[in-house]
Formats: structure tokens, sequence, C-alpha cells
């Protein structure tokens, strides 16, 4: 037991400074771009942050350690319950979905932290589109009144097939929570000679033009249950794959992601 939590702890250590390394290269490039000498302001603002981020990444194991298994127990006992029970009374019905809901909440925001601070080597292969959009949408609840809708064709995409996975699911899971009832999530590819391009385009609420252009940054979120790290995470994966994501938003009618992935071998070793 004392060697599982030294280890814990040790990997939780190496977690917390490989997310303070991102943020001080992140940094570095955001004061590259600035012409302008930071203030002490901005200094302490920064600082902060940095801290911030420590302390994600200083905890991320030990959630991961601590809830997980928990949270598995509590989901595949309410399904075993519900088996059991199959003429469940409203009310019951009622209470089991929501104890799923708060499962599935908690479950989503561990792993955007675990996938943000737990960068690994990737393992380059060519992928089928489709097939990683059919694994995402397995594990993806979708509701009833939500259509997905594919590109008319496949195509490869040279990359880690897991962290693409990671990267199209919280596109995806983004998308369908800015459906407020019934809407659309269409995925379009384009290309030419070096560059795939996958556009994820929703109908839904979008998003307001001053955050617009702080979606990517780690911790920032609109959302009342976020963590503010899926779309930095996104990011990450893509520009570790040599391309990148942009995206572009109207409020009221709808939001557009765009990856854009080389062709050939253009990953960050």
């Amino acid at each position: 037991m004392h060697y599982e939590e030294s280890g814990q702890k040790k990997k939780s250590v190496k977690d917390a400074e490989r997310l303070l390394k991102n943020a001080q290269e992140e940094s570095i490039q955001e004061n590259v771009k600035e012409t302008k000498q930071p203030n002490q302001q901005d200094e302490s603002g920064m600082s902060l942050k940095k801290d911030k981020l420590h302390t994600v990444g200083e905890m991320a194991s030990r959630l991961a350690h601590d809830l997980q298994n928990p949270l598995t127990i509590i989901k595949n006992t309410v399904e075993i319950l519900k088996i059991q029970q199959p003429n469940l009374d409203v009310k019951t019905k009622d209470h089991y979905e929501k104890i799923e809901r708060a499962v599935t909440k908690m479950t989503q925001q561990i792993k955007d932290v675990l996938n943000y601070v737990r960068t690994s080597n990737l393992q380059a292969e060519y992928v089928s589109l489709f097939s990683i959009l059919k694994s995402v949408l397995n594990d993806l609840k979708i509701p009833d009144d939500i259509k997905i809708i594919f590109p008319d064709e496949d195509v490869m995409l040279y990359g880690d097939p897991k962290q693409l996975e990671i990267v199209f699911s919280n596109l995806i899971l983004n998308s369908i929570q800015a459906i407020e009832k019934k809407g659309k999530v269409m995925i379009q590819t384009s290309d030419n000679e070096y560059f795939t391009a996958i556009d994820i385009i929703d109908n839904g609420h979008g998003i307001e033009k001053d955050n617009l252009s702080h979606i990517f940054e780690p911790l920032f979120t609109t959302k009342q249950t976020g963590t503010g790290l899926g779309l930095a995470s996104c990011k990450a994966i893509i520009e570790n794959h040599g391309g990148n994501i942009d995206c572009s938003s109207i409020v009221g009618k709808g939001t557009v992601f765009t990856i854009k992935l080389p062709k050939t071998e253009g990953i960050k070793q």
C-alpha cells in the first residue's frame, strides 16, 4: 500500500511539472507575439495562472486514482438495479437517471484533466476518419433529437488514433452541449496536396465574440461544470501532430471548429 501511494504521488508531481512547463512555453510564445513590455499586473496574473495550472497537474493523478473506480462502481450498480427492476415507477427511474447524469459529468471532468496533463509520445499511423468517429460516438450519449452527419466520403488521416479520438470526442461533445433542443452536428472534409481539413459544424447557440479568442486557453470555461481543459487538450494534440485548429462562430446561429492535419509526417516528437 505504501508503494502504491508513493508511486501515485510521484506521478502527480510529474504531471504538475509537465503542465507547468506547458504553461511556461505558452507564456513565452505569447510574450514574443506582444510588442509591449508586460507590466506588474500582467506578471501577477501570469504567476497566478501558473499556480493554478500546477495545482491542477498535482491533483490529476489523485483524482483519477481516487474517483474513477468509485464512479465505475456507482455506474455499474445503477445499471444492475435497472435490470433487476424492469418495472420502475417514474419517480425512482428519474432518481436513477439523475445519478447517471452526475456520474457522466464527473467522469468527463476527470478525463479532461488527464487528457491535458498526461501528454505522451504520439503513436502515428494512417487511420480512417470514419473509424475514429464511430469509436467516439460509441462512447458518447447522443440525444435522440440531435443528428450527427458524417462526410460523404471517408478520408485517411496520419496521426495517433487514441489522441485524435480525444479531439473529436471533445469537439462533438461541445457541439452537442451547445444545441439546446433539436439540431445537428455536421462533419465535413476537404484536402489539398499537403493538408486534410475537417470541419465540425453545429447549429447551437454560438460563442460570444469576447470569449472566442480565449476558448483554447487552459482553465477558461463558460460552463458551470466545465474544467476549461477540453479545448486546450484539443489544441495541444493537434499542434503535436503538426497541424492547427481554429474556431469561428455566430451567436444564435452556430459554431465551426476547423482542424488541419498534415498528410505526411509533421508530428512533433
